[in-house]
């Protein structure tokens, strides 16, 4: 960080600001594990914050710049973790309640056992990371410092709309649509499961780019916004279906494994064959139908040439477009955290 705050510090100490109160408010909720939506808010939301990290580093001081970072990074991992786990226990359950088979209970129901107890594991890893969260003041100390420097920013008159900040934002825009794009030859190859879950993380990254860079442009990143988030969801949900599909026959053979251990024999470990089979051959259609969809969704973009329009609008208002409304930057009107 310089010691000349410039506006694109300044936009980025309000990015990062604006995206604290979101973790904050899904502390307790996720302590708790009552309510697995608490876990996916505060998931989304350490996300959101790295993704203004890697464009805003030069907003915090070097040391403890890292040291915040490497916590955020250690609780989005615990998460991920939790979530993953909760997501698969919840759509097992609304698979079960919708299956007509009985030979398909015993393994769903030993599926779900196994998945409890890892999230139980799982629960405690959690804690141990908020613990540390909150033992490091690392929020509140965050908190503490973007504010002085908004305010410091502010009664200096720094525009945190000047050209530079859009010269930058059209540069990040610009970097991780590309990396989005660099994938455009796997679209039509579904069998390449490992490139088509990277171009979901490009997606996901350009999407938070753009979520940042949003009120920059008003209303004219809301398309691009709504398509990226839907190939991202789209391949998001095939790269779940993958998981699946790979994980139900090691599960079977570990649970054969845990089966001779326990009893000396395998036999009783064949009631939980056709319920995981079941599971499979459901998330190998469900693939199928989320790999068409993305595709749907991959050609209405290209037919409505949405990249090329999302590479001239922000070149647009770079080259002419005035800056947000000057009383937008004034210290009288401090932006909304919220």
């Amino acid at each position: 960080m310089t010691d000349e705050f410039n506006s694109y510090q300044l936009f980025g100490a309000e990015a990062l600001r604006q995206r604290l109160p979101a973790l904050n408010a899904q502390l307790a909720g996720v302590r708790s594990a009552d309510d697995i939506e608490a876990v996916h808010q505060m998931r989304v939301a350490t996300r959101r914050l790295r993704a203004a990290f890697t464009l805003f580093a030069e907003c915090l001081p070097n040391k403890r710049g890292d040291e915040w970072q490497r916590e955020i990074k250690r609780i989005t991992k615990a998460l991920g973790a939790a979530r993953d786990t909760d997501v698969q226990f919840d759509w097992l359950r609304k698979f079960l309640a919708k299956s007509t088979d009985p030979a398909w209970r015993p393994g769903i129901n030993r599926l779900m056992l196994r998945l409890y107890q890892q999230r139980q594991r799982l629960q405690i890893k959690v804690v141990e990371a908020l613990d540390r969260l909150e033992a490091s003041h690392t929020l509140d100390d965050m908190g503490t410092l973007l504010r002085d420097q908004v305010v410091q920013a502010r009664l200096n008159s720094v525009d945190p709309y000047a050209t530079e900040v859009y010269l930058r934002a059209a540069d990040a825009i610009r970097l991780h649509l590309e990396h989005f794009l660099a994938y455009d030859m796997y679209v039509y190859q579904p069998e390449h499961s490992t490139e088509l879950h990277a171009m979901r993380i490009a997606a996901k990254h350009l999407r938070y780019t753009l979520e940042i860079f949003a009120e920059l442009y008003k209303d004219a990143l809301k398309q691009p916004l709504k398509v990226v988030k839907e190939m991202q969801e789209l391949l998001g949900d095939l790269h779940d279906s993958d998981v699946w599909i790979a994980f139900a026959p090691q599960f079977m053979i570990e649970e054969r494994a845990r089966t001779v251990d326990y009893f000396g024999v395998d036999t009783y470990a064949d009631r939980f064959t056709p319920g995981l089979l079941a599971l499979q051959a459901d998330r190998q259609r469900y693939r199928q139908k989320c790999y068409e969809d993305f595709v749907e969704a991959w050609e209405r973009a290209l037919a409505d040439d949405m990249w090329n329009k999302l590479r001239e609008r922000i070149t647009v208002d770079v080259v002419v477009a005035p800056p947000i409304e000057a009383e937008a930057a004034t210290p009288d009107t401090p932006s909304d955290p919220q």
